[in-house]
């Protein structure tokens, strides 16, 4: 019998979770239509007098509202994705990273991992090809990891 209760408590905190994770979309969207009432139709229609000037003022403001609106809608619709299964630690590159305590021997680790992988960008003068520094890769995977046994 407790065990039903504490089921629908979790699923009940779960669906407050989940409508509460919406209000700052719903708060944006709400600025975003106000700026647009008092863009478009407070100042541009109301307060702006010539013709020309309305035109050109309405096509700026939509072109950067419809880029706007498109990317917005991409970041909130669009599912994160999880780095390939080769950024991940291994078990004892992990264990040795964890039971170090100085940083800068930290970050050789992960730089001394990270030469092994196969990220490669261009000099910023367009030379040839060098390895990048995917060891912000790792060190992100590695703290994912971290957040899910504190949690556990």
């Amino acid at each position: 019998m407790r065990r039903g209760w504490k089921m629908a408590l979790s699923a009940g905190l779960r669906g407050c979770r989940r409508v509460l994770s919406w209000v700052p979309v719903l708060v944006i969207v709400l600025v975003v239509l106000w700026s647009y009432y008092a863009y478009v139709f407070e100042l541009c229609l109301v307060t702006v007098l010539s013709r020309a000037e309305k035109v050109i003022y309405l096509i700026f403001y939509h072109a950067i509202f419809v880029f706007f609106t498109w990317t917005y809608w991409k970041s909130i619709f669009t599912l994160p994705l999880q780095p390939n299964q080769k950024f991940h630690l291994s078990y004892t590159d992990k264990e040795r990273y964890e039971n170090e305590e100085r940083p800068d021997v930290q970050k050789q680790i992960l730089v001394d991992i990270a030469k092994k992988l196969p990220v490669y960008t261009r000099t910023g003068s367009g030379g040839q090809f060098i390895q990048s520094q995917p060891e912000r890769q790792i060190s992100k995977c590695l703290r994912k990891s971290k957040t899910y046994i504190s949690l556990g």
